[in-house]
């Protein structure tokens, strides 16, 4: 039997709204796809340039009159036919090591977290939640990434597949009745990076390129609505770490923030919550 393929689709962050803070965490990105121990994969990273690394490509989609235009091209259109499997990655989340890997040897029509893990750039803290919708970075079989976003058949272009559906509605009704395989949480399938560097988190000015721009206590009360930060055993993260924090240090010019408060009963609620999904998830 032929080895899975995969291919990773990361839309990038246009340059005139990337600071430094987003560059660096760009290129751990790359860097995350480059540690995979599995290498039947190929990115496709939907940006300004044409440039190739390895198996790592990035198009232009600037130039283009549309990105339905993008999937028309024959070379991306090519990827698209190599790959069994497809992944949606952010292009400031971290894919971890061994996830390809695990992937290949399971049967499924999606490969989902669901603990999903969160990293707090400023304080340096991973904790994670259960959540009962799916997360964006998943990955699915081809078979049902290509099919038509709430309709029947092939997409006629695959910017109307669900792909490109929303993942806490679409995603959730289309897989309902097939064949998820959660990760375990030791190996999740990515880390989430949260930062103050995005509006929807705590920056006035954008793009953020120092604390000044950053209102901190609005980008507070966005962390914690993510849970307790209670610490859970991850694999294949620590050396992530501090990678992390010289990019949070080098935007703010100073060293880690505390960590949000959190009463006793939620830290408890979680942690049994987590222990119970562990114990009867093997």
């Amino acid at each position: 039997m032929s080895p899975k393929k995969f291919l990773f689709i990361t839309h990038i962050t246009p340059k005139a709204k990337r600071s430094a803070l987003r560059e660096g965490l760009l290129a751990l990105m790359d860097e995350s796809l480059k540690a995979q121990t599995y290498t039947e994969w190929k990115a496709l990273r939907i940006g300004e340039e044409e440039r190739t690394d390895g198996p790592i490509q990035t198009v232009d989609a600037a130039s283009a009159e549309s990105l339905r235009a993008v999937y028309l091209r024959p070379d991306v259109k090519a990827m698209i036919d190599w790959a069994d499997y497809m992944v949606k990655l952010d292009d400031d989340d971290i894919i971890l090591p061994h996830t390809l890997e695990i992937a290949s040897k399971l049967e499924f029509d999606l490969y989902a977290d669901r603990f999903h893990t969160f990293h707090d750039l400023t304080t340096g803290r991973t904790t994670q939640q259960m959540r009962l919708w799916i997360a964006a970075t998943c990955i699915h079989k081809k078979e049902h990434a290509i099919t038509l976003n709430r309709g029947e058949g092939v997409a006629d272009n695959f910017i109307n597949s669900l792909f490109y559906g929303e993942h806490g509605r679409d995603w959730i009704a289309y897989y309902a009745k097939r064949n998820i395989r959660f990760a375990h949480p030791t190996t999740p399938v990515y880390m989430r990076v949260l930062s103050p560097s995005s509006k929807s988190s705590g920056a006035v000015v954008f793009p953020a390129h120092s604390p000044a721009d950053v209102d901190m206590q609005a980008y507070e009360l966005y962390v914690r609505g993510f849970g307790s930060w209670n610490t859970y055993p991850l694999r294949n993260f620590a050396s992530y770490l501090p990678k992390l924090q010289k990019i949070w240090c080098a935007f703010s010019q100073r060293g880690l923030e505390r960590v949000p408060c959190a009463s006793i009963v939620l830290r408890v609620k979680e942690i049994v919550r987590y222990f119970i999904y562990r114990l009867t998830n093997h």
